[in-house]
């Protein structure tokens, strides 16, 4: 399962490493767009930012005058497709390619020499209506090292998420992450996520990852 995975995104990263230009192109072509500005990138999928313990994204309402730090995003019909840095696009350009039942991001960057190069990529497999695996891939070609994770998703009866299963590697394929479980509960209306997972003790420890904001009213 997870070797089909890593497969999978690493025949993506190879397909598209070399089209920074040509996707550049097309998006370039698109018109009657809509803009938004944000701190950092839009969300890719639900509770991307508080599986990976990050802040929500701020969008601004009106073009920021400082352009320290945000991200220009540019929607067709309500779907991103563009992204990038606005003080420098070799900092980050992502391009966003949605297919049936299929989601990729393909993140570009400045390398060593100056070229735009792949760096991430997110897959986000959809089953009918429903996200059925996200994978995500990373290669530094400059230090020879490579990230790979998997997310597994399993739900209750009504199509709610109940459990995200977790597991990849760190740089190396050698460094094997132990496998992470995110449990997700809802409490009058509320969103509940924990995280149990090996700990340095050797100790399996379910820890409370999130809460809604009414949840952490209570």
């Amino acid at each position: 399962m997870i070797e089909k995975d890593y497969d999978i995104i690493v025949r993506i990263f190879e397909e598209y490493r070399s089209l920074y230009k040509v996707l550049l192109n097309k998006v370039e072509d698109i018109g009657n767009e809509t803009v938004l500005w944000s701190n950092s990138y839009l969300e890719l999928y639900p509770y991307q930012y508080e599986l990976n313990q990050l802040p929500k994204p701020k969008i601004y309402i009106n073009e920021p005058i400082c352009k320290e730090g945000i991200i220009v995003n540019r929607l067709k019909n309500n779907e991103l497709y563009y992204s990038y840095r606005a003080e420098n696009k070799g900092w980050g350009s992502s391009f966003i390619i949605n297919e049936v039942e299929k989601k990729i991001c393909l993140r570009f960057l400045n390398n060593d020499d100056d070229e735009m190069v792949l760096s991430q990529v997110y897959c986000v497999l959809y089953k009918g209506s429903v996200i059925e695996k996200v994978i995500y891939y990373t290669r530094d070609n400059d230090i020879g090292e490579e990230t790979f994770r998997t997310d597994r998703y399993l739900y209750n009866d009504n199509k709610t998420i109940q459990t995200i299963i977790r597991d990849g590697f760190f740089e190396e394929k050698i460094n094997v992450l132990h496998t992470r479980t995110f449990r997700f509960e809802y409490v009058n209306g509320d969103v509940l996520i924990y995280s149990k997972q090996l700990k340095k003790n050797l100790k399996v420890v379910e820890d409370l990852l999130y809460t809604s904001r009414k949840a952490k009213k209570k």
